[in-house]
């Protein structure tokens, strides 16, 4: 029987040569954990009407915090000598 858990190697990191290649590992990794799109569509998402149902509630909670850890995934695969230029 198959194993229904997946765990991917280590997040590629970027240290300032070979993006191409990092993009295309990077959209993988990101496709792997269901964060892609988030990336690749770049839109915040719509603000919550009045009086929202629970399951609006939910799903809005889900959008923010899926950009936020596609976020979180791109910065710590970016080598900090890229954000110091040091």
């Amino acid at each position: 029987m198959a194993s229904a858990s997946f765990s991917p190697t280590a997040p590629p990191v970027f240290t300032g040569e070979g993006f191409h290649i990092w993009v295309v590992k990077m959209r993988t990794y990101l496709q792997a954990f269901d964060l892609w799109e988030v990336v690749n569509i770049d839109i915040e998402p719509a603000p919550l009407r009045a009086n929202p149902t629970v399951a609006q509630i939910r799903q809005h909670a889900d959008e923010r915090t899926k950009r936020h850890k596609a976020m979180s995934c791109i910065q710590n695969c970016v080598s900090d000598v890229i954000f110091t230029g040091s």
